[in-house]
């Protein structure tokens, strides 16, 4: 990969918003107007149909932002897996993973202003098989990294996992997100000033 693709993007799930709210919006217009024999008398049936156009307009427009983001990540990981499909990540799987990091953030207690800049690295658990033969399969390896706007595919490449072999899952933060999350962890608990006696301990 020469340059990060995108995963998430707040501006695009801004334009998805207010996309399904303009949707929205002329379908209960159409609903008013088709319920309401009076409108049909007084309105011509052009205006129904302008209304109808501009809902398949809307709902097109939102399908291709959509897929503006998918079909990125899916010639990124077209290249890297090849025909390999069982247990490699397709793009559909890198968004939830994105949603995954951005909620496990979310639960330390990290603020959204301290989330750039924290890298993941993922990749796939082998095939679940009862016995134990050293029989592998070809994986996804990932790379991504938490920006002010959303999450960016930094870096995909083949990789391997073994029968009954773990996910592997890590995430790196910065200085003030781990701070965070410390500052999280440990809220409600204090340390005692000096060493409880024994009667206190009993």
């Amino acid at each position: 990969m020469k340059k990060s693709t995108i995963i998430t993007s707040s501006k695009i799930n801004n334009q998805k918003i207010k996309l399904d709210f303009q949707i929205k919006s002329i379908e209960r217009d159409i609903e008013r107007a088709e319920q309401s024999s009076r409108w049909l008398e007084n309105w011509q049936p052009e205006q129904l149909a302008d209304l109808q156009a501009k809902l398949k307009a809307k709902e097109l427009e939102k399908a291709q932002l959509e897929q503006s983001i998918l079909s990125g990540l899916t010639s990124v990981l077209a290249l890297v897996n090849g025909r390999a499909q069982a247990y490699t990540i397709c793009a559909e799987m890198l968004i939830d993973l994105a949603h995954e990091f951005e909620g496990i953030m979310e639960d330390r207690g990290i603020p959204v202003k301290n989330r750039a800049g924290a890298e993941a690295r993922y990749r796939p658990a082998g095939k679940s098989v009862a016995h134990s033969p050293m029989g592998r399969s070809i994986t996804t390896y990932v790379v991504m990294r938490r920006v002010h706007d959303g999450w960016r595919l930094i870096r995909a490449e083949r990789d391997y996992c073994y029968d009954n072999q773990r996910e592997f899952m890590q995430v790196i933060v910065r200085p003030c997100a781990y701070e965070n999350m410390i500052r999280h962890a440990t809220r409600n608990f204090s340390v005692w000033d000096e060493t409880p006696n024994d009667e206190l301990m009993a």
